[in-house]
Order: C-alpha cells, then structure tokens, then sequence
C-alpha cells in the first residue's frame, strides 16, 4: 500500500504506541487502537483514490464528446448545401434533438441514467451503491461502454430508450460462456450491426412497444401476428425479441442478438419461451393444430434463421441448458424446457463450450415427397404457411 511521506510520523506514533504503555496493563487496547487508526487511514485513502478515478472517468468521456461535437460541426458545415437551415432541422428532428422530449448535447449518457425512473427510496440507494461501486471495479470496461453509447445522438436516444441496457455489461448475458469482455464485444458488436443495416428508427420504435412486422393466417382464419421488442423481461438473453401473437395474446417468443463470433456474423439465441398460464399447453396445442402440424417453436427458430441469412449472418448460435443465465429459476423449477434436446432435433450441433450451432445458410427444408401421400397435403399447406410467416417479417424489416 502506497501512503504520503507526510503520514509517516503518524502511522509511526500509532504502531509505537502499545510499546510505549506496555507497564500500563493495556497493552490489548492499545493494539485494538492501532488497528482501526490504521484501517481508518486505509479506508480514506482508498476512498479519495475511487474519487479521483471518477472524475477522471467523467473529464475523459466529457473530453471526448466535446472532440466528437467538434469534429462533427466542422464536418457538417463545411458540406452543408444552399438549403442548410432546412436541412439542419430536418436532422435534428429525426435524432430527436429538439422539442421537449429531445436529447441535448449537455446531458451525456451516464451510468446511473439507468435508474432515472426509479422511485426515490433505499432501494434506489443500494442500486447507486452497487453500480458506482461496479463502475469503479471495472473502469476501463465502464470507460469504454459509456463512450461507445456517447458517441452519436441516436446512440443516447437509444441507450435513454432502454434502462436496463448499460448495467448488461456487469451481469450474466444470454450465455455463461461469455465473460466480462466478451459481453461488452457482444453487446457492441450488436449495436454496430443495427446502425449498419439502419435498423435504429425500428429498434427504437420497438422499445417503446412491441412493433408490428406483419401477420398471417392460419387454418381456421385466426390472424397471427408478429411483433418485434426491444425491452422486454427477457433483455438477459438478447437484444431483440420476435413475438408470435394470437387473439392479441403472446403465444411464443425468441430472444435474440446478432453478433460477431470467429470473424462471422452469427445470431445467438438465448430464449425460446411458450405461454405462461393454465391454458398454456392448450393453447400451443390448438395453434399446431390451427398451423397444419407446425410447432409454434420451430416456427420461431426459422424465422430466426431466416434473419440472420437475409442480413448476412452464417449461423445461429443457440444456448445450451447448462449455459442458461436465469440459473436461479431453473434451480427452483421455475424453468423446465429442455433446449437441448429440441436443438439436437432441429438438427443443430453441440459445441465445445456447451451452446449448439445451426446454420442459416443452409437450412433444413421440408420435402412434401418425403411423408406418405396422405399427408402431402398438408405438409404442403404447412410449408406454404411457414413461407407467408416469414415474407411478413422480412417485409416487416425492411420497411425501415
């Protein structure tokens, strides 16, 4: 431990001092004394030094938007046409930099604006606690991850959109296998891919309320919609969830991110969640009926796959059954799917590190001249069903 020449004598006073009354008969004491002097010297010591690595956290991230903002004006004016004043307005209107609910440049994106909407309370204070105190032990991870969202405007709309988004980084993420710096990677990674593929306007529409892609309809003429959230109870196991709607009920979801893994862009999947309530199995068991034979799951790991073939990606990753991150809840019995098994029969392969892989260039296709003629019929309705569902999510996604 590094201490100030000028705190020397003390520390030298203090640690002397047992010697100096051993004929008193409280030689105890005074070594109980010498302790908490020095832990109490330790404690402010360390406490200015976390002090000082914050302010240094906040001048660095306030230097480097004000480089950016100047940078970007400069850059802005020296291209700006005849029409600027038009111009200037329309942008700052698309990133939401103007009216009341705009974001302006003085109010950066911090750590805790998280817990802007949260009830004053000593709940809110140990969450304080715990993420400055997160912050501070994985500085430079917290440095780069408030920089990253801090960069661009629709970046801060974006990261003010969804609050659970910046503590993602400290926290277990979609699958075990990946550790601290590989979530920050992940979860950039992602964020990259949606501003290339100029996803932001859908994403950001999506975190607001779950966004209508499209819909098809099913043997029986009931309507079955697909809608796209960004935040979601299940923001543990991806970015993005894709929802199967049915009579205006959620029937099956899927959480999912895009990423990427060995120099490839893959979609990880990290849930694949059915219906909560007592008519949950009938209400699967009516809508396989209702979609000739097709389960409303292995609906939703196609459309997955057919994602991720349209936007580039090679494979879907999808998490294994000891690689869940909600391990409390499968310990209490409050999760009983067994992914694995349904991965192995969707024809996906297990992975060294316990996730299987599929993929999505490749995919399985059902062969009407592979069943027995009585059924060509339907598998064909099936597969004609599974191509409407899909056309209505590629559509849904390049509306934007």
């Amino acid at each position: 431990m590094y201490y100030k020449y000028t705190s020397w004598p003390f520390l030298l006073h203090v640690a002397l001092l047992p010697l100096a009354l051993e004929s008193a008969g409280s030689l105890w004491v005074c070594c109980a004394i010498s302790v908490l002097a020095l832990a109490f010297y330790a404690a402010l010591h360390y406490s200015r030094w976390a002090l000082h690595q914050a302010s240094v956290l906040t001048a660095t991230i306030s230097r480097k938007r004000r480089l950016h903002g100047k940078m970007l004006f400069v850059a802005r004016k020296e291209s700006m046409p005849d029409n600027a004043a038009s111009t200037t307005g329309a942008q700052h209107r698309y990133y939401g930099l103007n009216g009341a609910g705009g974001v302006s440049r003085g109010a950066p994106v911090k750590l805790l604006t998280c817990l802007a909407h949260d009830r004053p309370g000593l709940a809110l204070l140990v969450k304080k606690i715990k993420l400055v105190a997160r912050g501070i032990f994985h500085f430079r991870r917290t440095q780069r991850w408030l920089a990253y969202w801090n960069s661009t405007p629709m970046r801060v709309e974006l990261a003010r959109a969804m609050p659970k988004l910046l503590p993602k980084i400290y926290r277990p993420y979609q699958s075990l296998r990946l550790r601290g710096r590989d979530r920050i990677d992940v979860l950039i990674s992602h964020y990259d891919f949606i501003c290339r593929h100029g996803l932001e306007p859908l994403v950001l529409s999506a975190t607001r309320s779950p966004a209508l892609l499209g819909s098809f309809a099913g043997k029986s003429g009931a309507v079955y919609e697909l809608r796209l959230s960004a935040a979601s109870p299940l923001e543990r196991e991806g970015e993005l969830i894709l929802q199967l709607y049915c009579d205006q009920r959620p029937l099956f979801s899927i959480a999912f991110t895009f990423y990427n893994s060995d120099l490839h862009w893959c979609v990880g999947i990290g849930c694949l969640q059915g219906p909560k309530g007592c008519d949950a199995q009938g209400r699967v068991r009516n809508a396989t009926r209702d979609m000739f034979g097709l389960r409303p799951k292995a609906l939703m790991l196609r459309l997955a796959q057919e994602l991720g073939r349209t936007c580039g990606c090679k494979k879907a990753i999808l998490v294994g059954n000891r690689n869940r991150v909600l391990v409390r809840q499968i310990r209490t019995g409050k999760l009983l799917a067994d992914y694995d098994d349904f991965w192995r029969e969707m024809g996906a392969m297990r992975r060294p590190d316990g996730d299987y892989q599929i993929s999505c260039e490749n995919i399985r296709l059902s062969n009407p001249m592979d069943v027995p003629s009585h059924k060509r019929s339907e598998t064909r309705k099936r597969i004609s069903l599974t191509d409407r569902a899909i056309e209505a999510v590629l559509l849904g996604f390049n509306r934007v």
